[in-house]
């Protein structure tokens, strides 16, 4: 099988695209890292923090500023990387994760 020139430089773009969008600082985290952990793991302290109790689990997603969001008080919530625990414990992070997760267990965010 013959891979073209353009798919490969398709499929290159396609990943800068999204390395783009992401958070490197999340690559440094592990599933059952302590919220204090991850921020040291992070780097920087979280911008906002939310909590919900579903299905008597305490959820808290701790939203951390990303470097092109600057400084300022006011962050939109896509230039912030959320990092959700339970019970104290990470359970993942990232926009991707999370719309999946908060939309199977009925989590609305504001």
């Amino acid at each position: 099988m013959q891979v073209t020139t353009s798919r490969v430089t398709s499929a290159v773009a396609a990943v800068i695209l999204l390395a783009g969008c992401g958070d490197a600082r999340l690559d440094k985290l592990a599933l059952g890292v302590s919220k204090d952990s991850a921020t040291a793991l992070i780097g920087a302290t979280p911008h906002r923090t939310l909590s919900y109790l579903t299905a008597g689990k305490t959820w808290e997603i701790e939203l951390y500023a990303r470097s092109d969001a600057g400084a300022t008080d006011s962050i939109a919530w896509r230039k912030m990387s959320p990092v959700v625990f339970i019970n104290g414990k990470s359970v993942g992070w990232g926009w991707s994760w999370w719309n999946r997760t908060a939309k199977a267990q009925s989590i609305v965010m504001p």
